[in-house]
């Protein structure tokens, strides 16, 4: 059983293609839904003067939905950011999540210089790549296409460590949960204001902070053990990840 079981996720790695989402649709809407419950009228009627008919929701998946068009595939490197293990980020040319993140923010806080599509579609990168950063797989490791090339069983099924946290967890056990999680009540007022403080590499550090557990498994089977530790970590960070991308557009709306 053991040998069949190393055979086939020999033959996922090597024929299946892999997916590369961060979090999957659902766990982008869920960002997206915590971030539009904070915002005032004002930021909301705002983001609906630029997206118009679509919704915050369906705003943060745009960007995962438009990869099967060749001709945007210049946006692929902007999910993530690349960084071996024990090292820090260094920022360079190299295009990646940090640098796509900079760019959106400053052109939607100087958007009179652009036309309304331009802002349109920075909006929609910027909901997305929140959501991104906050999925640590996307902060991780070259050498394992984060995590997309460790191949495991969840649920006796055939996966891989990326889509562990960014679909099967959530899906499988996140959503059957009461909704609560999403709540800011454990938190205290001075708590807030720090998880809400808009810190690009500061997120990035938490997350990178979060491949410690992430990769804290023995074989290839996913356990009930691991996955009740890091269900907790994955609801924190689609709640910070709401938080703190409704933070960014309260500032960009601002000015």
């Amino acid at each position: 059983m053991k040998i069949y079981r190393y055979l086939l996720l020999v033959f996922i790695a090597i024929y299946i293609p892999i997916r590369s989402n961060a979090w999957g649709a659902v766990g982008h809407k869920l960002v997206a839904k915590i971030a539009y419950s904070q915002l005032p009228k004002a930021v909301k009627d705002s983001l609906a003067v630029y997206l118009q008919q679509t919704t915050v929701e369906e705003a943060s998946v745009w960007m995962d939905e438009i990869k099967s068009d060749p001709s945007n595939d210049s946006l692929r490197p902007f999910h993530y950011v690349n960084i071996e293990k024990g090292q820090e980020y260094n920022p360079d040319s190299t295009r990646n999540i940090i640098g796509e993140l900079n760019r959106v923010i400053s052109e939607l806080k100087e958007r009179n210089k652009y036309t309304k599509e331009h802002i349109e579609v920075d909006l929609k990168i910027l909901i997305h790549l929140i959501g991104d950063l906050h999925q640590p797989m996307h902060n991780g490791y070259a050498s394992d296409r984060g995590g997309n090339s460790v191949q495991v069983f969840f649920a006796a099924s055939t996966s891989n460590l990326h889509r562990v946290w960014d679909t099967d967890i959530i899906e499988g056990y996140i959503l059957h949960e009461p909704t609560d999680w999403a709540s800011t009540a454990n938190f205290s007022k001075e708590e807030l204001a720090e998880i809400k403080r808009i810190n690009i590499l500061g997120w990035l550090k938490e997350s990178r902070a979060d491949l410690e557990s992430a990769y804290d498994f023995r074989g290839q089977d996913i356990n009930g053990k691991y996955i009740a530790r890091n269900k907790t970590i994955i609801k924190q960070k689609l709640l910070f990840g709401g938080l703190r991308l409704a933070s960014i557009l309260k500032d960009i709306f601002r000015s």
